[in-house]
């Protein structure tokens, strides 16, 4: 149930996006310490976005699950910042990463709600 978006003005070629994903997923389940197989990841690249008055790259990360370890956000902001200055070439500085812990009541899969 981790989900991660990212939206960026940044552009990638389509083997740099698979391989940003599979990396993105494995760094989310990791970070979580969620099975993988319920990892979603999104990539929105080329979006209109304008940070600190300039165009330059830059990216929003949201990041959804239920529950985080309670020393986890700082290890996932890191891990995912590199990852965004890594394959889409964005400074940490322009890179914003948002955490929401959604109840499991509030969380489905295939029909079915996780709480």
């Amino acid at each position: 149930m981790p989900y991660l978006a990212v939206s960026t003005n940044a552009e990638l070629s389509t083997e740099a996006t698979n391989l940003f994903l599979q990396e993105a997923s494995h760094a989310i389940a990791a970070g979580t310490g969620k099975p993988e197989q319920y990892v979603m990841v999104k990539l929105a690249t080329g979006q209109p976005l304008l940070f600190a008055g300039t165009n330059e790259p830059a990216a929003l990360l949201e990041v959804k699950s239920i529950g985080f370890p309670a020393d986890g956000f700082e290890g996932i902001a890191a891990s995912l910042s590199k990852l965004v200055s890594k394959y889409l070439h964005v400074h940490g500085e322009r890179t914003y990463v948002v955490f929401e812990d959604v109840k499991a009541a509030m969380w489905g899969q295939g029909g079915e709600m996780f709480g």
